[in-house]
This record gives C-alpha cells, sequence and structure tokens, in this order.
C-alpha cells in the first residue's frame, strides 16, 4: 500500500512541477534572461534557485498547517483544488500569448555582474518576492505533503518532493538549453502546445483533488454524526 501511495504521490508532483517550471512568470522571465545574456550556465543557477528559497517557505507554512484541525486542511485541499484549476486555466491562456525575448532583454538590470553568487543571489530573491510559491504552498502543496506524510509516510511525502522539483527545475533547464540554442523556440508552436497539455493536466488534477476533498469531508461528517449517536445512545442506556 505504501507503494502505491508513493506512486500516486510522485505523480501528483511531477505534474504539478513540469506546469510550474514552463509556465510564463517572473522566474522563468528571468531564466529567459540570464540565459540570453550570460549562456546556459547564467540561466542553470537561476533555474536552480527555488531549491534554495523554497526550503524556509515549506517549513513555515506546513509547521502552521501541521497544527490545524482536519477539518481546516480538508478545506484548505478543496481551495488548494480550485488555485490548480485557475494555475490550470491561466496556463491555458498563457499559450495564446507570446513571449516577448525583446521584452526580457530590456528588462534586464545591466548592474549585475557575471558572477555566479550575484546571479543566484537574484533569483533566490526573486523568488521570494514572487507570490505564486507562496500560493502554492499555502493551500495544495503543504495540504498535499501532510496527507502523503500520514497515508504513506515520509517515503510518499519525500517522493511528492521529488517528483515536483525535478520537474520544476528539469523543466526550467530543458528551457535554458531550447533558449540557448533557438531564440525563437518560445515563441513556437512546439512551447504553446506544451502550455495547453500541462494546462489540460493541471484542469484535471484540480478536479481529482475537489472530489477527494468532497470525499474527505462527507467521510468527516458521517463519522462525526456516528459518535453523535454513540454518545447518545450511550446516555439513553445510562438514564
Amino acid at each position: 500500500m505504501g507503494l502505491i501511495y508513493m506512486f500516486v504521490y510522485l505523480i501528483q508532483g511531477l505534474i504539478l512541477g513540469v506546469t510550474a517550471g514552463i509556465s510564463p512568470g517572473p522566474m522563468l522571465g528571468l531564466v529567459i534572461t540570464q540565459t540570453l545574456r550570460r549562456g546556459w550556465r547564467a540561466g542553470s543557477l537561476v533555474a536552480c534557485a527555488p531549491l534554495f528559497s523554497d526550503l524556509p517557505i515549506i517549513f513555515l507554512l506546513v509547521v502552521v498547517l501541521r497544527n490545524l484541525p482536519s477539518l481546516a486542511l480538508q478545506i484548505l485541499a478543496f481551495v488548494g483544488g480550485l488555485f490548480v484549476i485557475y494555475l490550470g486555466i491561466e496556463t491555458i491562456r498563457s499559450a495564446s500569448k507570446t513571449v516577448s525575448i525583446e521584452a526580457n532583454l530590456k528588462n534586464a538590470s545591466t548592474s549585475v555582474q557575471d558572477n555566479t553568487y550575484r546571479i543566484l543571489f537574484s533569483a533566490v530573491l526573486t523568488n521570494f518576492l514572487n507570490p505564486h510559491p507562496y500560493l502554492f504552498w499555502a493551500t495544495i502543496g503543504s495540504t498535499l505533503l501532510l496527507q502523503s506524510y500520514a497515508l504513506g509516510g515520509l517515503w510518499s511525502s519525500g517522493s511528492f518532493l521529488v517528483g515536483f522539483y525535478l520537474c520544476l527545475v528539469g523543466a526550467k533547464l530543458a528551457l535554458v538549453l531550447l533558449v540557448s540554442r533557438s531564440r525563437t523556440w518560445l515563441q513556437g508552436q512546439a512551447y504553446k502546445w506544451t502550455l495547453q497539455a500541462s494546462g489540460l493536466l493541471l484542469l484535471g488534477l484540480g478536479y481529482v483533488l475537489i472530489w477527494e476533498s468532497f470525499q474527505k469531508l462527507h467521510c468527516s461528517r458521517n463519522k462525526a454524526r456516528l459518535v453523535l449517536r454513540e454518545e447518545k445512545s450511550q446516555r439513553n442506556i445510562l438514564s
């Protein structure tokens, strides 16, 4: 049973990770900028920034959420499912827009020198100031992490994290390679089709998460009713 949970949460992490990795946003813009201006090594450093910036965000939110009652976590799971559907819709909508390479180069800071630590620091700072990691880990990310740990232990939660960051960083590294070889790839049909497919995967995952949250809420209500009936019957017996 533990292997099944590991596989389920690994797949969920892979879907969420690859979509987060290729979706337009501040981090993708910085990846493109550094790759075009300084080459694939600088772009690769930026792609790895979430490995450094997300850890304190995850730790803080998991510590807060683990102390909440189960009902609150189930409500958060429902909200997280809605957030995933929103991300899916936004991902599909973004496929119709063209990524402007000239705009990324124009908005790039010319004061940042070709220094490894400065490039990495600017990327980590950008991700800290990006609201998406906080929204993701405050809703669906932490909820799935806690659920995977409760159902399958450390291995299941670890498989979710490995799947998520493997695809999050891996997708950005793949974009670095493609952009460094062809500047027009982000403006082609292949990237748009990839975004559309990822958006559809997110929509499907969001509906699954909402359905699971409804199922758990229904089970919790049934358990609460059974407890109330047992207490009422015990009172009748004692009286």
